[in-house]
């Protein structure tokens, strides 16, 4: 059995499909974090998902006849060495080509078509491929929104120490200390004046886990959290807006994806942000396939299978 390999390797989870050239999934696997800037597993975890997704499907490397990955981290010529030598795994002769993971991402939500990606979950980058087949991030117009999940953790604790709070934040900051397992704001401001965590990894995969108390608490209304939540729709709107300028179509399709971007609150402040747009009109929709569906697409493409609507079906339906 000829199979190819896609691996979306993220800052939390590496994840690896293999499938073969009907379209057919035959082994998925999920690792930890691919990211070599937040995982120093990361080249283990990645060389352990293509390993197991393999064996998983029942073949040898040699059954492998083409393998894409896209990588949290991938980011500048020099990031390529490391990129290349993750998938450059023993007994693999067949092509590898390794991206930034927006660009799997991407394929895989709009299925290669023009339009915007933003992917706010452990990190946060705003990725669109214009008409002219320009990609295009915002990082290039230097601008970031600071709204991945870590980001919103610092943001509410950091307004919780300084006391800007209202009575009916209680709860949320009830879950906070029990989350940090202090007994008061004292404590948790005790724990930021030694920096909390020592370990920086540590301290922002910690700091990430806190994220769905916030998002879930803008929710139900608590006003600090909807003002930290508000405030990232804004940021990923305007990133939006900016990566916008580079199209020549006024009606652009926009994917959201990633734990952040696609948590309820979040997702309906970037709708009502996007409305207000004047100049163009804004579509956001639900991905058509995962970002590790994309890498198999890549693969496929790299392998020239030819993939018609039979088949294309047949990878959307899986998750």
């Amino acid at each position: 059995m000829e199979i190819v390999v896609g691996l979306d390797g993220g800052g939390s989870h590496t994840r690896a499909i293999a499938v073969d050239i009907t379209g057919r999934v035959v082994a998925y696997v999920e690792r930890g974090g691919a990211n070599p800037n937040h995982n120093p597993d990361a080249k283990e975890n990645v060389q352990g998902a293509i390993a197991a997704v393999i064996a998983e499907a029942g073949c040898s490397p040699q059954d492998v006849v083409s393998l894409a990955a896209g990588f949290a981290g991938l980011d500048r010529a020099e990031d390529e060495i490391w990129a290349e030598h993750y998938i450059n795994q023993n007994g693999l002769t067949c092509p590898r080509k390794a991206v930034n993971d927006a660009v799997i991402a991407h394929i895989g939500a709009l299925r290669n078509q023009t339009g915007i990606i933003v992917i706010c979950g452990t990190g946060s980058v705003v990725f669109g491929i214009n008409e002219a087949g320009e990609h295009v991030r915002n990082y290039e117009y230097h601008h970031y929104a600071a709204t991945a999940a870590r980001h919103l953790a610092y943001n509410t604790m950091f307004r919780i120490i300084a006391g800007d709070v209202v009575k009916e934040d209680q709860l949320l900051i009830d879950q906070i200390l029990l989350y940090w397992q202090a007994a008061h704001i004292t404590d948790l401001t005790k724990l930021a004046k030694r920096g909390f965590i020592t370990d920086s990894k540590e301290r922002n995969h910690r700091f990430g886990g806190m994220a769905p108390l916030i998002t879930e608490a803008a929710l139900q209304g608590m006003p600090l959290a909807c003002s930290v939540c508000d405030n990232a729709a804004r940021e990923i709107s305007i990133g939006i807006r900016v990566i916008g300028t580079s199209f020549t179509a006024e009606t652009i399709p926009v994917a959201l994806i990633g734990s952040v971007a696609q948590s309820a609150y979040i997702t309906s402040g970037i709708n009502k942000e996007l409305r207000s747009e004047t100049i163009r009109c804004y579509q956001v929709k639900k991905p058509e396939m995962s970002p590790t569906m994309g890498a198999v697409l890549m693969a496929m493409g790299m392998a020239n299978i030819s993939i018609d609507e039979p088949m294309m079906n047949r990878l959307k339906k899986y998750p």
